[in-house]
């Protein structure tokens, strides 16, 4: 499994968008290159002050607001530069909150952790054989609704999913290993059997990790979660012989996790 880098890609397509703008303002469209130049200013101001919502509503408003100028006939000016200043700046904002959406996620001290999982997955398995007794458990946790709150405050976002991880890293005892596999999900895997993972989580961990809560602009706001278990052994083996399987199968368990709204 091969791991993007997202916002390498995203830097390479905001260059390539501003640079063919100035290439086609400086053949086509030398009158607004002044607008684009300032369009490029407030996109990046915007991006760094405003949450996501407000990004949204940016972008919404630009091209409303465009068109009523624009295309209404308020300002006079060629078709293909009112299209070139319709269109160029929300795009320049999309393309910006992207690069904010992926710069938040490189510099959480909470990694993705999806190929460790995958070899460590295959390692435990090799490990306990094909013996009856031998099994090996995989506990799926989900924090609820976790790209809503990013989408509120990505800093608080990244210290609570810091919170989480160390919570859940603590309780861990010997053999059993954690991993971030993105999206707010934590799995913990392990072949020991000093304990049932799902019974721990159910009983302990669960009230702690939601004692949590996320410091938003409008208050303290309650964090919920929910969970998927596997047990592979003799029976299930060859159904769950892949990690891709394994956590396929508890993702589908979170969707039938139902939680409490309140």
């Amino acid at each position: 499994m091969k791991r993007r880098n997202h916002l390498g890609d995203w830097m390479l397509i905001l260059v390539g968008f501003e640079l063919a703008v100035l290439l086609y303002c400086l053949f086509f469209a030398r009158e607004i290159i002044i607008e684009e130049a300032l369009f490029l200013v407030l996109a990046l101001f915007a991006s760094l002050v405003l949450s996501n919502l407000l990004l949204t509503w940016t972008i919404l408003i630009s091209v409303g607001l465009g068109i009523v100028f624009l295309v209404a006939g308020v300002v006079y000016i060629p078709a293909n530069q009112a299209l070139l200043l319709l269109f160029s700046f929300p795009i320049l904002v999309g393309i910006l909150s992207k690069i904010r959406y992926y710069l938040f996620k490189e510099v959480a001290k909470v990694q993705n952790q999806e190929e460790e999982a995958e070899v460590a997955y295959r390692s435990l398995l090799e490990s306990s054989g094909f013996q009856q007794e031998q099994k090996l458990q995989a506990l799926l946790i989900h924090w609820s609704h976790e790209e809503l709150f990013y989408q509120i405050h990505p800093r608080e976002y990244n210290r609570t999913l810091n919170q989480i991880h160390y919570l859940i890293g603590h309780h861990l005892i010997q053999d059993e290993r954690l991993y971030y596999v993105s999206d707010g999900n934590f799995l913990v895997l392990t072949n020991s059997q000093q304990r049932n993972l799902q019974e721990y989580y159910q009983l302990y961990l669960k009230n702690q990790l939601e004692s949590l809560v996320f410091k938003g602009e409008d208050g303290n706001q309650a964090i919920q979660f929910q969970k998927g278990y596997l047990v592979v052994d003799s029976t299930n083996r060859t159904k769950f012989h892949s990690y891709q399987e394994a956590i396929s199968n508890l993702k589908r368990q979170l969707e039938t996790d139902i939680i409490v709204e309140y």
